[in-house]
């Protein structure tokens, strides 16, 4: 299906680009690379836009590898981004890790309402790059919450740019198809979604989502599970009350617990 124009007679493809430019920074743009089919499709958008730029993924360590597979053979030119602990103020001795699964002895489970994991695993890092434009492949369709954010989204230290942001996802796909653009093979598994293995939006209340997730996934999981039995048992060291790892006080089994988190409860 062809692409819609419009009022100029430019194509949703000709606008993006023509946005691109029209906002580039003398600096350069942040280019947030996910290794998903949105941030595919931005990627080659800006590299057509001629404009100056430096793509970006955060290794959240809990992602796909089938996703981190596909960047270094297809992105070889994005700079991977790893998290950082910033040491806790009443646990001065402490000995975490950088990693989720360290993470989360400390600020405990995420929520859907709470999830500190984006903070501290993507957008922190990704902030400590010092870019002030991003460009990122956010799009309305996704949610009312982002369609809501405009195309243009000013922030305290930076503003995001999203040239994709009134597309479909099957505009997604009819450009991929077009361009011949390689993506991760997980989207033809029938995975719709390739973000962290272990998130609240993909595991609360889908069992049949978190089993298929389990099966493909098992040591992720595995770490996962044994990372929540280690907070469990000693829920004292939790500093963030907010996070929601208070909440299972009144638990006094750990599978009910583990249970309860998975079913969004």
């Amino acid at each position: 299906m062809p692409q819609q124009l419009d009022i100029w007679g430019k194509t949703k493809t000709e606008q993006a680009i023509r946005f691109i430019q029209k906002h580039e920074p003398e600096e350069g743009y942040f280019v947030g690379d996910s290794g998903g089919k949105d941030s595919t499709v931005l990627l080659d958008l800006v590299k057509q836009s001629g404009v100056k730029f430096q793509a970006y993924y955060s290794a959240t360590g809990i992602d796909p590898p089938e996703v981190c597979q596909f960047l270094r053979k297809f992105h070889p030119e994005t700079i991977w981004l790893r998290p950082f602990l910033v040491r806790p103020k009443k646990f001065p001795a402490w000995k975490g890790t950088h990693s989720f699964f360290g993470m989360l002895q400390v600020n405990g489970f995420p929520t859907r309402t709470s999830r500190w994991c984006c903070n501290d695993l993507k957008e922190n890092p990704a902030i400590r790059t010092g870019g002030k434009h991003w460009l990122l492949g956010i799009r309305a369709e996704e949610s009312t919450n982002r369609a809501k954010r405009g195309q243009i989204t000013p922030l305290k230290n930076r503003v995001l740019y999203k040239p994709i942001f009134s597309w479909k996802t099957w505009e997604i796909w009819d450009y991929i198809e077009q361009q011949n653009l390689p993506y991760c093979s997980l989207y033809d598994e029938g995975f719709e979604r390739i973000g962290c293995v272990v998130c609240p939006f993909l595991c609360h209340g889908m069992r049949g989502n978190l089993l298929r997730h389990k099966e493909r996934w098992p040591k992720q999981y595995a770490a996962f599970e044994k990372a929540m039995k280690k907070l469990f048992d000693n829920y004292l060291c939790v500093i963030n009350p907010r996070s929601g790892a208070m909440n299972y006080r009144r638990e006094t089994d750990f599978s009910e617990f583990l249970a309860n988190w998975y079913r969004g409860k």
